[in-house]
């Protein structure tokens, strides 16, 4: 079986992690690197990673989190927030991601029309901008989780969350950012229960 196929049968939502392994730090680094560099809607990359290494601050966060032991028994706790009002043009953060492409004045004034039709054309269509966000956490949650899965490390993505709560307990500031999803990274403790998955002739169409 190819190798990222046979990461994709090791890889499962990990309920809890044995409390006495450590990630090493390089294979966490990439982990971070790929979530940095996969993709985003309009190349906005709004996602951001807080990684929480604070025991105390774990265990606010479990008690938020519907008491759910992986956070604090996974070695690595990520925070997935997505920017929110920085991406309402007219902005700066909007002009420098224009900017760092090299983009002349010209160039980035077009493509800051195109970028505003294309959220008032979601708006209109009942998508918030919030909502947007959160999509492009969830690509980056996706990449981060199945390379762990790769490099035989497991992961759980945790939603089931109060986000104001947890908003709250970062101090964030709501109409800047708000907080996405959270990923905990470790290894099993037990051994994988069989995973129950629809076959390809019930989830694909050919047309």
């Amino acid at each position: 079986m190819d190798k990222f196929l046979k990461a994709m049968h090791f890889r499962h939502a990990c309920k809890i992690f044995d409390e006495n392994k450590e990630i090493k730090e390089e294979d966490f680094l990439n982990i971070l690197e790929v979530g940095r560099l996969s993709p985003s809607s309009m190349g906005m990359e709004p996602t951001r990673f807080v990684v929480i290494n604070d025991k105390k601050l774990k265990e606010e966060l479990r008690a938020i989190c519907w008491d759910q032991v992986q956070l604090t028994s996974a070695s690595k706790v990520v925070v997935l927030k997505t920017l929110i009002s920085p991406l309402l043009p007219p902005s700066n953060y909007i002009d420098s991601m224009s900017i760092r492409r090299g983009n002349t004045k010209e160039k980035r004034e077009a493509w800051s029309k195109v970028y505003a039709n294309f959220l008032e054309s979601m708006q209109n269509k009942g998508i918030s901008l919030k909502a947007w966000t959160q999509k492009q956490a969830y690509i980056a949650a996706s990449s981060m989780m199945n390379y762990a899965a790769y490099i035989g490390i497991d992961s759980c993505p945790i939603e089931g969350f109060d986000i104001d709560g947890v908003n709250k307990c970062l101090g964030l500031d709501t109409f800047k950012e708000s907080v996405a999803i959270i990923l905990t990274f470790g290894y099993r403790i037990k051994e994988q229960q069989k995973r129950y998955r629809l076959g390809l002739d019930e989830l694909v169409e050919y047309r």
